[in-house]
């Protein structure tokens, strides 16, 4: 176009210098005028033409060029190695390439809808049409990427409308060696004889051989069968290698290496347990392996004896279903001890934190951690989440005159602080010290938390994968009855000459009391040691007994929750307690009823689900050991231990819940059903 401009100015400028010579002419020579003229006229003429032809080749050029284009266009979309479909407004296929028809294999595709074609979820266009993506698809044995883009298929005066456009290609040849690659990814996995020295404890050289070599011999057959490697360390610790296609097949049958170590009887009193720790993703070896250190790391936080496989980003459990065996050495206390001792003389302030809605055993372990503080003449404060029921007997026990308490024990009803006080006393050199719980989401304040970096977990729960990862020390014993077992015992090794007053040692021994339902459940005998010096210190049982005594109403709605449980399977049953207030005492209800159902014969695990005016949830799980109700929990976003647990959640009702409990619980009853038919089968 430009060119064609151009010549029509070069063309007429002939004619113009004409017309100015004519006119310069005309006023010398007017007999000249008319020849002038003329010849003005057959320029006018010639230009005219000519411009006329150049429009015909022009034209022409263009047509050509459009030609060429519609044929390539044309040869592009039926020849392409893409197959190309175009679906209307109403979902309904307009136009297919070729190729799109090869690829799906399906006659009289007119009309259909993109689901109807392709393998993909009902209601796929509408969906398609939110936005433009692509994601791969399997048609019989081959693979392709979708591409969809969306298209304006609406006429100037119709009503606005998207259509949708599908590219389908063959990416069969690079799927199957991504998944090649991926079946062949290195995983390692540590695993650890984790409670070996407990199983080799009062046995002769021999009988030690011959356990130490049947659970090798289980390691080695079973890195053996999975077509992988074994590199041992030492007699606790093994390095194993497989490839994660084997990985996926062990992660479908649960670990059975877990059952088989712990069915080996050669004169062991104590039934051996191993825990596993396996990671797939790292960007090199070395990475790698700290992956696998740290999944193991976990497996033995929460307590051994299960699987813990970091794979795809995320981490998932397995196994953990054994009840964990208290530990007889104190040597970790002590060092525990130790390293608090140093943290406190070189913090400026000490703050001592549970978790929200406290109990007895956070307050009590909170008490036994504040004590440790003020013996160093630290300035320590217990920061609380508000009124409890637990945080006001506390309370009232610590003033109660037949305990003749000292000046000390009063003081502790000074420190306690809510969160926004607590905010204004923190400096840079803070200590924080967290006691009965390890979950951001638990922490009593979660703005104290965040404002002081120097953080000490005290824990007796199975570590949870969300656990606070910033601390400089962290001492969770799952094999522990409490929190409050655990500071007792720190105190003793912190400073052999400090006794606690009889305030805090009620508070203590509160602590172990409502934790192991009084002395019930998960007690071991540390925790019968740690109960007899708090005794010996002045704990008074009768004082204790007071603080879990309730009131008419509460007596009457744990009978009604009981009258009204349901028992969905065998084995299990569930209340729900609807329109409960958003405190504290509700939650002492549910606790309570869930431990009375689960003493009924014949029911291995209960669950009260508390349903709050507010819209959220709560639920407090139990188990009488049969059953682990921290999976349970954890699967619904909540942890616990193995006999307790619970998990709170937002914009949940029962009826949406309540199925995920029964199916997993199920699962984990028909698991055991499972494994004693095995074991009758067996003898």
């Amino acid at each position: 176009m430009f060119n064609k401009i151009w010549d029509s100015r070069s063309d007429i400028i002939p004619l113009i210098l004409t017309v100015f010579l004519t006119f310069i002419i005309g006023c010398y020579e007017p007999l000249w005028v008319p020849v002038c003229l003329l010849l003005i006229g057959l320029l006018y003429y010639y230009n005219k033409k000519s411009l006329r032809s150049k429009e015909v080749r022009f034209n022409s050029y263009l047509d050509t060029v459009v030609r060429n284009i519609e044929r390539t266009n044309h040869h592009a979309v039926q020849n392409l190695d893409i197959g190309m479909a175009v679906f209307a407004k109403d979902g309904k296929l307009q136009w297919k390439n070729e190729l799109f028809g090869k690829y799906v294999g399906t006659k009289n595709l007119e009309g259909k809808r993109p689901e109807e074609i392709l393998p993909l979820p009902a209601n796929a266009f509408d969906t398609l049409s939110v936005k433009d993506g692509e994601r791969l698809i399997q048609i019989e044995d081959r693979y392709y990427n979708l591409k969809h883009c969306r298209v304006q298929t609406s006429e100037k005066g119709e009503k606005k409308g998207t259509g949708l456009m599908l590219y389908l290609s063959d990416v069969t040849d690079f799927e199957l060696l991504r998944q090649k690659y991926d079946n062949e990814k290195l995983c390692l996995a540590y695993v650890r004889f984790d409670n070996y020295e407990d199983v080799m404890k009062g046995m002769s050289e021999t009988t030690r051989a011959n356990i130490s070599g049947e659970v090798n011999e289980v390691l080695s057959k079973w890195a053996e069968e999975e077509n992988g490697f074994i590199s041992r360390s030492n007699k606790e610790l093994c390095l194993i290698g497989f490839n994660q296609a084997v990985l996926r097949d062990l992660m479908e049958q649960k670990f059975p290496v877990l059952d088989s170590v712990r069915e080996i009887h050669v004169g062991n009193k104590i039934t051996p347990t191993v825990s596993i720790g396996i990671a797939c993703d790292g960007d090199n070896l070395e990475e790698l392996s700290q992956n696998a250190g740290k999944a193991l790391d976990l497996a033995l936080g929460r307590g051994g004896d299960q699987v813990v496989v970091a794979v795809d980003g995320g981490t998932q459990f397995f196994g953990g279903t054994t009840t964990v065996t208290a530990k007889s050495t104190r040597v970790r206390a002590r060092i525990v001890a130790h390293t608090i001792h140093e943290q406190i003389l070189a913090a400026d302030k000490v703050f001592v934190m549970g978790h929200m809605m406290e109990d007895f055993d956070s307050i009590g372990s909170a008490i036994g951690v504040a004590k440790m503080a003020l013996s160093l003449q630290k300035e320590t404060y217990i920061v609380v989440s508000g009124e409890t029921d637990a945080l006001d007997k506390i309370r009232e026990m610590l003033q109660r005159d037949e305990l003749k308490l000292i000046q000390d024990d009063e003081q502790y009803l000074e420190l306690m602080l809510e969160g926004p006080e607590a905010m204004a006393h923190i400096t840079p050199g803070s200590l924080l010290f967290l006691v009965d719980h390890h979950r951001p989401m638990l922490c009593a304040s979660k703005e104290v938390m965040e404002a002081i970096p120097k953080r000490i977990i005290i824990d007796h729960h199975r570590r949870a994968e969300d656990a606070i990862k910033e601390t400089v020390l962290q001492y969770m014993e799952p094999s522990s009855s409490s929190t409050s077992e655990l500071v007792t015992e720190l105190v003793g090794y912190f400073n052999d000459r400090l006794e606690f007053t009889k305030g805090e040692a009620s508070a203590l021994y509160a602590g172990i009391v409502v934790d192991t339902k009084n002395f019930a459940v998960q007690t071991g005998e540390r925790t019968f040691e740690a109960a007899a010096l708090l005794r010996r210190s002045g704990a008074d049982p009768t004082v204790v007994r007071q603080l879990f005594k309730d009131d008419m109403e509460t007596f009457q709605i744990r009978a009604l929750l009981i009258a009204e449980a349901q028992s969905p399977e065998p084995g299990l049953i569930i209340s729900v307690y609807k329109d409960a207030p958003k405190d504290a005492k509700s939650s002492v209800i549910a606790a309570q009823t869930a431990d009375t159902m689960v003493a009924i014969s014949g029911i291995y695990v209960s669950a009260v689900i508390v349903e709050y005016v507010d819209g959220s949830l709560g639920i407090s799980a139990r188990s009488d050991g049969t059953v682990n109700v921290q999976i349970i929990m954890e699967e619904l976003g909540g942890g616990g231990h193995q006999t307790v647990a619970g998990v709170q959640l937002d914009n949940k009702r029962a009826a949406d819940i309540m199925p995920q409990i029964v199916s997993l619980a199920k699962k984990q009853l028909e698991e055991i059903e499972s494994n004693e038919s095995d074991l009758t089968a067996r003898y």
